[in-house]
């Protein structure tokens, strides 16, 4: 238990500390904006381009990851768009973001820095695995429903391209993707470049979480109680353990990557729910709270199922 404590605690302590840092004058909008901006486009893609060229792939690398994650991941998703809109009675437009804020994990900045502090590279591999799809899958999914559901059918066709797009240019899979070329080369980083990539790499971590408190921040807890409890306890408690089935019983994955399956889907609702919401004029109060909530629940959740997967000494 005290393993687990050891990376539960700073991960989170981190993210509290962003939070707090941002309440203050010390740190403005522009300056989360900055810091968000460093971990996204530098620090994230330096640390997998250095973790990837030089890891050695191994069987403990599954092309059905993905697979088993998105399967446990998008029959929840149809799950939650059904209850919003057969029990809470919402519009196409609404549901398809209470199903995004009941599903859409917080991967970059959470999920990445914190699977690889707990199940160390081979966990981290894992991880980019489900990474790489992970914005395709439900954002498009998401503005496709929108869309439809707005009577624009012709747009959802050049929604999927712009996504898909958005995906090669995204500064996570060409850091992947760098690191895959790279390492499949043989080649050595010059010393000093090198250790300038150990140094991004190394302040990926702590950079990433302390944005995520930071974002936090401008958030607020407001919209229905009764539609935001049940996104929640979808997020917290029923994607997980879907993905969990789906991972070790349905597709028989090796126990990490169960581990990392699982883990993934409950990290919390990613920022992303919201600004889909926000682009769309609507559903931001509770895709908000969905986001603030299941983050502080993160702490617990997460701590167990660290507890229960990753290996102690």
């Amino acid at each position: 238990m005290q393993a687990v404590l050891d990376i539960v605690l700073p991960v989170f302590g981190l993210v509290l500390l962003g939070y707090l840092v941002a309440r203050t004058p010390l740190l403005t909008a522009e300056g989360i904006k900055g810091i968000t901006s460093f971990v996204f486009y530098v620090a994230i893609p330096v640390m997998l381009f250095r973790s990837v060229s030089s890891l050695k792939m191994s069987d403990s690398v599954d092309p059905l990851l993905p697979v088993a994650y998105f399967a446990g991941v998008v029959l929840v998703y149809a799950g939650a768009n059904a209850l919003a809109r057969g029990v809470f009675r919402l519009g196409g437009d609404d549901g398809a973001i209470f199903a995004m804020g009941a599903t859409y994990s917080n991967l970059v900045l959470l999920g990445i820095p914190l699977i690889y502090l707990a199940l160390g590279d081979e966990g981290l591999i894992g991880i980019l695995l489900i990474a790489a799809a992970h914005a395709l899958v439900l954002i498009t999914l998401t503005t496709v429903l929108i869309e439809l559901a707005r009577g624009r059918g012709d747009t959802w066709r050049r929604s999927a391209v712009t996504a898909g797009g958005a995906l090669l240019r995204n500064p996570v899979i060409l850091g992947l993707a760098a690191g895959l070329i790279w390492g499949a080369t043989g080649l050595d980083l010059p010393k000093s470049l090198d250790r300038l990539a150990d140094m991004l790499k190394a302040a990926a971590p702590p950079a990433a979480l302390f944005a995520v408190g930071a974002s936090l921040a401008r958030f607020r807890l407001v919209g229905d109680p009764a539609q935001s409890a049940a996104m929640i306890a979808i997020k917290t408690v029923v994607v997980p353990a879907v993905v969990w089935v789906s991972a070790a019983q349905v597709f028989a994955l090796s126990p990490l990557n169960v581990a990392v399956a699982t883990l993934a889907a409950a990290m919390p609702t990613g920022v992303n729910a919201f600004l889909i919401a926000s682009a769309y004029g609507t559903y931001r109060e509770r895709s908000a709270t969905a986001v603030v909530v299941t983050t502080a629940l993160a702490v617990v959740t997460v701590g167990l199922l660290i507890a229960f997967f990753a290996p102690t000494p």
